[in-house]
């Protein structure tokens, strides 16, 4: 039986706080050439994510350090934090897990967020080449096709299934919504979980039915898991 491995993005290929950081930097050297905003925005920004503040840190920070600015000045610091180059890498092991298992058999991807932010990341990571098939769920109508909607990975299924003998497996970080569907749908679900590495979901629950197979604490550990 053939194994296709379908990988989630951020937090599993790479660390999403470093694509945060980069976008509060450039973020800052706007508001800062624009608007005159004195340095430290991207360090106080910084230290609200780490504090688990999400949506709310921009408008946060430059109330902090701008507090009068216009509802268009805080929309254009969220468009420049979103549409900036990042700069971002692979985990070490992703990058090996990639090299593996695309000499093996096709590779699947997955990605919630905005289409355009999501395949800026894919770019800056250089790792297009290595899927056969990628699902850009903001792609499909918004967040309401994020995960767990079914309909990514039934577009997984469709693209690369050959005749039926296929096991796929799904790899992601966050149980809050990753491993529903693959569980639902008969995939293996193997949750990469690397300690002491900061995750920007690491508090979301685990949704029903959506508890992960497999927990490893890097994807060296997926032919363990797989055989393979």
């Amino acid at each position: 039986m053939r194994t296709i491995v379908v990988f989630d993005l951020d937090d599993t290929l790479y660390p999403e706080r470093d694509f945060a950081i980069s976008g509060f930097k450039a973020a800052e050297a706007w508001a800062h050439g624009t608007l005159g905003v004195s340095m430290g925005l991207a360090e106080e920004m910084t230290r609200l994510l780490d504090e688990g503040h999400l949506g709310p840190l921009f408008a946060m920070a430059l109330k902090t350090h701008y507090p009068d600015h216009t509802p268009e000045q805080l929309a254009d610091l969220v468009r420049i934090w979103r549409d900036h180059p990042p700069d971002i890498q692979l985990f070490d092991d992703a990058a090996w897990a990639l090299e593996h298992y695309a000499a093996r058999g096709p590779l699947g991807l997955i990605t919630d967020g905005t289409h355009g932010m999501q395949r800026r990341k894919v770019h800056a990571l250089g790792i297009a080449p290595r899927f056969a098939e990628m699902v850009f769920t903001g792609a499909l109508g918004g967040r309401d096709f994020h995960k767990p909607h079914p309909l990514s990975y039934e577009k997984i299924e469709a693209a690369l299934a050959a005749g039926g003998a296929e096991r796929f497996v799904y790899v992601g970080d966050n149980p809050a919504k990753d491993f529903v569907v693959p569980n639902a749908r008969g995939w293996v679900s193997v949750m990469v979980h690397r300690p002491g590495v900061p995750r920007t979901h690491s508090a979301t629950a685990v949704a029903q039915g959506g508890a992960p197979q497999h927990t490893i604490a890097t994807l060296r550990q997926l032919p363990e898991v797989l055989g393979a």
